[in-house]
């Protein structure tokens, strides 16, 4: 798929290692400063109106009934919901306006108690205990919770308009900051699903620097969502993707789609949002360096066409500390298998694939080269139902945790990052191994395998192995790694 993280890091960092001068950190955002003011402004309606969520109503009737719409929902709407749940937005339904909200209200009071909504899947567990806690964590607090449940069950009243509480601004899903904006000039065209369902393209595009810069925020932007599946981005240090007729290789595989000087710096799934270093820390970009997508489509039941997928690109001038990149472990990542090669039998619940990656891969990496680990994220497939990551320390044996999902959603999957400063993030020295468990339920008990066969128009589980299609399978878990003095 790419090459081992530390074999190549040893390659890059040869003249820095011979002065022994590396290091190295990472979280994500600004220097461990969570972005808090949307959570804040939530949390603190909760806490004001937590003593009436009880549904009473005063001597002025269904306008003082609390909770309500006006005083009590819709700040938590606008914190926690409205950057999905609007016009145009990703989510099926607006959530703007009270005549909007309440028909959905018992709705929304069953998704947020059993944790759905928000789509937050990075949680603790008794076997998982991350070191740092994340950033943009989207979890509802107890209070918040009984607010909207409450506000349900009392019919979801709309309350006084003259009494209404602020309005905080919804979080913003698109990169922050000054960008440019590259989209592909290809356009693709994708038949309907047949026996083929499953294409990879390769779409090479200028970023347009005539200085080297640093890239410290990265966007995909899906130009049709419906057959987006995932995307890839790679650095293509020699330009040599340039060649392709139109800027497209099609049927490139899972890869960058040529040999030679890559690195994968970043990817996209549904549900996710954009990548932001940690501050101090970025991709090298050269002048005359090509960035290539890969892109899984998944073709629909009619024929389709993408016009406009592309990135969103945040750079700086100035050479940070550290630089970024992706590692992926698994399969079909870099690592061994303890399982032997991936195969999930049909009707096997509970079924489980192991990997582990020892970091340096037997290379000797001198503990003077500081690499640190700022995000996480799980990938699998429908059949997967809970995925944990450890690093286990290679002195001492300890694990530590550094991300579960143990309520498995692919139609939601993001990156995780830490908030922590930099200098503070966890550490990985050659020798430490990375292990990565992923278990399966294939069985007609699990709604994904459901989704997946009335897809291909089965109607009993079959057996599943590693693949990129729709019956296939996948083990796989994306770390932001940060390397000091690259």
């Amino acid at each position: 798929h790419h090459r081992p993280m530390m074999r190549d890091l040893r390659r890059a960092l040869l003249p820095s290692l011979v002065l022994l001068a590396c290091g190295g950190n990472s979280p994500a955002d600004t220097d461990g400063e969570a972005d808090t003011t949307a959570a804040s402004a939530s949390t603190t309606t909760a806490t004001t109106t937590a003593a009436s969520s009880t549904p009473t109503t005063g001597d002025t009737g269904e306008q003082a009934v609390r909770p309500n719409w006006h005083e009590d929902i819709a700040p938590l709407a606008a914190a926690n919901c409205q950057s999905c749940h609007t016009a145009g937005g990703i989510a099926p339904f607006a959530m703007t306006s009270y005549a909007e909200t309440k028909p959905w209200a018992p709705v929304m009071a069953g998704a947020v108690m059993d944790a759905t909504m928000p789509p937050w899947h990075a949680v603790e567990t008794d076997e998982c205990e991350p070191p740092f806690p994340f950033k943009h964590d989207a979890r509802l607090s107890d209070a918040e919770k009984a607010l909207f449940n409450d506000w349900a069950a009392a019919g979801a009243p709309e309350g006084d308009p003259k009494l209404a509480a602020p309005l905080p601004e919804p979080p913003s899903l698109d990169l922050a900051g000054a960008t440019t904006t590259v989209l592909s000039a290809a356009t693709i065209d994708l038949p309907k699903a047949g026996v083929v369902r499953d294409y990879f393209h390769c779409l090479s595009i200028d970023p347009g620097n005539t200085d080297t810069v640093y890239l410290d925020g990265l966007q995909v932007i899906a130009g049709n969502r419906g057959i987006v599946h995932h995307v890839l981005i790679y650095v293509d240090a020699t330009g040599a993707s340039g060649s392709w007729p139109g800027g497209v290789k099609e049927n490139c595989g899972g890869g960058a789609g040529i040999a030679g000087s890559v690195q994968l710096i970043g990817g996209w799934v549904p549900g996710g949002l954009p990548i932001e270093t940690p501050t101090d820390v970025g991709s090298e970009v050269p002048p005359g360096t090509r960035l290539i997508m890969n892109v899984h489509y998944h073709a629909a039941a009619t024929p389709q066409q993408d016009t406009g997928t592309g990135l969103a690109l945040r750079w700086k001038t100035t050479k940070p500390a550290w630089g970024s990149l992706f590692e992926l472990i698994g399969d079909p990542g870099a690592g061994d298998s303890l399982t032997g090669p991936l195969m999930i039998p049909a009707g096997e619940k509970g079924h489980i694939e192991e990997y582990v990656y020892t970091v340096g891969d037997g290379q000797d990496i001198p503990d003077i080269v500081d690499v640190r680990i700022w995000a996480a994220l799980n990938h699998m497939h429908k059949v997967g139902v809970d995925m944990r990551v450890t690093l286990e320390d290679r002195d001492t044996g300890a694990e530590t945790c550094l991300l579960q999902t143990p309520r498995w959603d692919f139609n939601w999957q993001r990156s995780y990052a830490y908030d922590t400063p930099i200098t503070k993030a966890q550490r990985v020295r050659g020798g430490d191994k990375i292990h990565v468990r992923c278990t399966y339920d294939n069985t007609l008990d699990n709604p994904g395998v459901q989704d997946m066969l009335s897809e291909v128009g089965l109607d009993a589980p079959v057996d599943v192995t590693m693949g990129e299609g729709t019956l296939n399978e996948m083990c796989l878990t994306g770390l932001g790694v940060a390397i000091k003095g690259f």
